[in-house]
């Protein structure tokens, strides 16, 4: 919680945006950036690799990395460092921090591109297209844990566990390699959302 204190007391007019991931969660920032333009961050939001366990709306990986609008931050920062509303330190980070932002009414929504394929992963890209999963994330992926090329969006956004090499190699594939005569073109893969509860619903809607 400290952490995020820091980063609102000194860098919140800084950015729209503000993103926690591990020293091996491998980001693309151009992806991330497509994303978040057709979402709105003064909506108490978060985005992230959905888990479906332990929270009655779900929480984000930590290792996937997932993103705060400013006024999640916000209220995380002014209300959630209060032990009576959210656990400071200890037990596993990004659970508790899902189930603080529950409690301060800050939603999860849908990452998803408009073909259902996922942004944020958790694991890094050969497990994501082989299936190389451990029994347990069969349980907590909200997403059917999909495996394969189709399962993973053209504007994936992250990936975890990815070693010093790994992110050489995909640092690379990403921003060098080129097949030769072969024009990748963009596409529009953001779609609206809908985040609902019993009090507001929040839509986001394209840009």
């Amino acid at each position: 919680m400290l952490g995020f204190r820091y980063v609102y007391d000194y860098l919140f007019d800084e950015a729209d945006w503000f993103m926690k991931a591990d020293d091996d969660t491998y980001v693309i920032m151009e992806n991330l950036r497509y994303f978040l333009s057709s979402q709105n961050t003064k909506d108490p939001v978060y985005f992230g690799h959905h888990f479906k366990t332990y929270v009655k709306q779900g929480y984000y990986s930590g290792g996937a990395g997932y993103v705060l609008s400013k006024e999640a931050l916000k209220r995380i920062a002014t209300t959630g460092n209060n032990p009576k509303f959210c656990m400071q330190d200890g037990e596993a980070e990004d659970v508790e921090l899902g189930k603080c932002m529950e409690i301060l009414g800050v939603k999860t929504a849908n990452s998803t591109d408009a073909m259902g394929r996922s942004r944020f992963h958790c694991f890094n890209l050969e497990a994501h297209l082989l299936g190389k999963y451990p029994g347990w994330y069969y349980k907590y992926d909200a997403n059917g844990a999909k495996k394969g090329v189709n399962s993973i969006s053209d504007y994936a956004i992250s990936f975890h566990y990815v070693s010093p090499k790994e992110m050489y190699a995909m640092e690379f594939y990403v921003y060098h390699l080129r097949p030769y005569g072969i024009e990748s073109g963009h596409q529009d893969l953001n779609k609206a959302r809908n985040v609902s509860n019993k009090n507001n619903t929040i839509r986001h809607e394209k840009q």
